[in-house]
């Protein structure tokens, strides 16, 4: 069988006006990928230093670029499902390998489950970098998990650097574990 010849399908050449709307969107985010080209060299430089002026920049930065960029992903209406289909309840796990200290943490129980006593648990470390970021920021997503693995879910909200000093964060973590288990 002879190959197929293309007849310039990739070299379309639309016809007619572009919408002025869609020329006002396309500018503005032309300008959005300089401005994010120009953050991201800057983060690159200030991730290489290790100053505390440096070090506190990249985290504010880091901060001021992740935040709202998740916070708007979280509010897509396909996340609604998780909050309508579980219940939330909170919790504080006390610690004290950093002075005393209550972790918080979500629990993110299906409703399906809520009368079972022999449930499956998920402890979930929400992202950021160990320096942005908190569970509350990522509920939506985390909810949405629990409903669609059918499982219990412990969101923890551990402290952040370079305020907490590693590993202590992560023994945040750890002692929420062994309070689960």
């Amino acid at each position: 069988m002879a190959r197929v010849t293309s007849k310039d399908l990739f070299n379309y050449k639309p016809s007619g006006e572009l919408d002025a709307d869609y020329v006002a969107i396309m500018d503005m985010m032309k300008s959005k990928q300089k401005e994010s080209s120009a953050a991201a060299t800057d983060l690159s430089e200030l991730a290489l230093k290790d100053d505390p002026e440096s070090i506190a920049q990249f985290v504010a930065a880091t901060r001021a670029s992740s935040e709202p960029f998740i916070r708007g992903l979280m509010a897509n209406e396909g996340y609604a499902f998780g909050e309508q289909e579980t219940t939330t309840t909170f919790l504080k796990v006390p610690t004290t390998h950093d002075g005393e200290y209550d972790v918080g943490v979500e629990v993110y129980t299906p409703k399906t489950l809520e009368s079972e006593t022999m449930r499956a648990a998920y402890l979930h470390v929400h992202g950021g970098g160990a320096i942005a970021l908190s569970a509350a920021d990522v509920r939506p997503a985390v909810q949405c998990m629990a409903v669609t693995s059918n499982c219990v879910v412990f969101n923890v909200d551990y402290r952040l650097a370079p305020e907490t000093k590693c590993p202590n964060n992560i023994k945040d973590f750890y002692e929420v574990i062994k309070y689960v288990h």
